[in-house]
Order: C-alpha cells, then sequence, then structure tokens
C-alpha cells in the first residue's frame, strides 16, 4: 500500500509541474524558462519527497507488528523510539518593502551687485551734563539741647527690718500629746506638734531726701559752609542721524528648488528553517544482546563517545547512568531510536556489532 501510495505521489508531483511550467511566449529566453522549469521540478520533487515520508512514518506508527520484522535467530530486538523527522527548507522573504525615495534638488541661483540700506535715518536723543556752581550757606553743625544740672545729691539712711524666713506648722512626731495618731506603716504613736515661724534681720537703704537738679538750655551751633549745586540740571536734545548705505552683492533665485521621486526596489533575503515530515514513532531496533554486552565493549563505546564530544565518564566498561545519557544525547543528534544501545549506534560510533 506504501509503494501504490508512494508511486501515485511521485506521479503527480511531476504531473503538476510540467502544468506550472511557464511556456515560451517571446518574452522570456529559451534558457530562463529551462531554469525555471528545473527549479519547478526540484521544488514538486522535494514536497513528493515530504509526503512519503510522512506516509511511511504514519503507517509505520499505527501498524506496528509484536515481533519484530526478519528477525534473526540468536539476535535480540527492542522496541526503541524514533524522534520526529526534519527536512531542512528554504525560502525567500522581504526584508525591506519596495518604497521611494525623495531627492532635493538644489535651487539655481546668481549673484547680483545691488546698494542696501546698511542703517534708516533717525533721530538720536543726547544727553546734556548738569553744569554746577559754589555758593555759601549757614548750616546747624549742633541744635539746641536742654541737659539737667546736679545741684546735691541724694541722701540715704540705713533701716533693719524683720522678715519671716520660715512660716509656723504643724508636724507629727513619736510621743504622745494632746492630738494624737497611729502610723499606719510602723504602728507607732504620734503627736501633732506646732513649730513656731522663724524670722531673719536684714539692713536696707531707704532714700531720705532726693537728689535736686536744674534745668539748663544750651543754644545750637552754627557753622558757615560753602558747597557745590546745581546751576542747570542733566537735560536732553535731539540730535538728527542721515541713514547709511552700502553695495553688496545678493544671490537671487533663477530656478526654485524642486522634489525629485526615486523608486527604491524591495530587499528579499533567503533563509533556511526546518520542516516536521514525521512524529516520533516506536519501532523495532536489533540491540546488543547481554552477552555481547562486555566490558572492553562497553568501553570501545564509551571512548568512541568521549572522542565525539559526548561525556561518558571514565572508559570503566560500565553502563551507568553517565554513559547511558551520553548514549541517548548521541543517538538524538544522528537521528536514531533512542531507549537502548542498539545496533545501529554501534556501527554509527564504527564499532563492530557482535
Amino acid at each position: 500500500m506504501i509503494r501504490s501510495a508512494t508511486l501515485a505521489v511521485l506521479i503527480a508531483a511531476v504531473c503538476s509541474a510540467c502544468v506550472m511550467a511557464p511556456n515560451y511566449r517571446g518574452g522570456r529566453t529559451p534558457v530562463e524558462q529551462g531554469g525555471q522549469r528545473v527549479a519547478s521540478l526540484e521544488t514538486a520533487l522535494a514536497d513528493a519527497l515530504i509526503q512519503i515520508e510522512k506516509l511511511k512514518a504514519r503507517d509505520g506508527g499505527s501498524a506496528l507488528s509484536a515481533m519484530p520484522p526478519d528477525a534473526q535467530t540468536g539476535a535480540c530486538y527492542a522496541r526503541m523510539l524514533l524522534p520526529p523527522k526534519f527536512i531542512d527548507r528554504e525560502a525567500t522573504r522581504v526584508v525591506k518593502e519596495s518604497s521611494e525615495k525623495l531627492e532635493m534638488q538644489p535651487a539655481k541661483t546668481e549673484w547680483r551687485e545691488e546698494k542696501v540700506v546698511v542703517s534708516e535715518a533717525y533721530t538720536q536723543l543726547k544727553v546734556v551734563p548738569a553744569t554746577y556752581k559754589w555758593v555759601e550757606e549757614k548750616t546747624q553743625v549742633l541744635p539746641a539741647r536742654v541737659r539737667q544740672e546736679l545741684v546735691s545729691e541724694a541722701e540715704y539712711e540705713t533701716v533693719t527690718e524683720k522678715i519671716l524666713s520660715k512660716p509656723a506648722e504643724s508636724v507629727w512626731r513619736p510621743g504622745r500629746g494632746a492630738v494624737e495618731k497611729i502610723d499606719e506603716d510602723s504602728g507607732e504613736i504620734l503627736h501633732l506638734v506646732e513649730v513656731p515661724a522663724k524670722y531673719r534681720r536684714v539692713e536696707r537703704q531707704v532714700l531720705k531726701r532726693p537728689a535736686v537738679y536744674r534745668r539748663v538750655v544750651e543754644p545750637a551751633v552754627f557753622e558757615t559752609v560753602k558747597k557745590r549745586v546745581i546751576d542747570k540740571p542733566e537735560h536732553t536734545i535731539e540730535v538728527k542721524v542721515p541713514a547709511t548705505t552700502k553695495t553688496v552683492r545678493v544671490q537671487h533665485v533663477v530656478e526654485p528648488a524642486k522634489v525629485k521621486r526615486i523608486k527604491v526596489p524591495a530587499v528579499y533575503e533567503r533563509y533556511s528553517y526546518r520542516e516536521k515530515i514525521a512524529d516520533e514513532t516506536l519501532v523495532w531496533r536489533q540491540i546488543l544482546c547481554k552477552r555481547d554486552a562486555s566490558e572492553a565493549r562497553i568501553r570501545d563505546v564509551q571512548r568512541a563517545l568521549n572522542e565525539r564530544g559526548f561525556d561518558a565518564g571514565y572508559a570503566d566498561g560500565i553502563l551507568g547512568k553517565r554513559t547511558r545519557t551520553a548514549i541517548h544525547s548521541f543517538q538524538l543528534e544522528k537521528g536514531l531510536a533512542t531507549g537502548r544501545l542498539s545496533v545501529e549506534t554501534l556501527d554509527s560510533l564504527d564499532i563492530a556489532a557482535p
């Protein structure tokens, strides 16, 4: 069934390529026409191969037999996981769309001599400074003032006064008396005692007769001074300033600037990508039997993996976790079925199978 489907896909691809090939009608040369036809046939053939691989993968994944096909006596087999298959494709994409570029063409000019005004005529205000003169005038140096003059000094006398230093108070003291109470903390009998006030004697100065002053008026003091005063204040006058001109070279536009539109073609690039043509599936593979997994052969596997950049650890002849991880990574990179140490893995490592 797979062979018939494969044949049908190939025939359909070739026929479609023949139909799609452009006819020569004078617009293209035969060489260009032949090149395009070859490209169309290559594209159709690649698509047909992809469809064939997909049919094979789908048929193999859905109908895995209970026993390996073409099994040989004395050989060991196991179901292993075949990773998905990919195909490298190339395509063209637009990096930059076609556009238009605006190019500015400068204006055309010429030089001419012209007489231009440097400054217009105007009226200028000129400041005339002030003039001064010397004059004499009587000015007051010290104003008149009134002062108090002492006639007789004040007299004082010393007096003694009695000043309360500590007022009378009532205190509770141990013992018995007219007024008694019991101390709640110690249980001792206390009686109330009146302590009289205490006084102290101080001396202070008391004014006996105040000082006597008389009012003295001092007249103002004047002097004659010579000072500079304004004779004629500062003022402004109008001065007519005539216009000034000069001859200069002036650039005149003969033809104005204009914008030119230039078409910029689109930019394309070729890029590569991987297309998945088959999903992962279980397949039968011949594996290394237990009787053939000698330490020498495992050491050969470990050395071969280490030489190819897959860290299998020290070549001790033991199929440990590190070695199994290296085998799995090698199988994924080579597109081999994973899960066990298969004969095809030994072949890829250039190790002779038993």
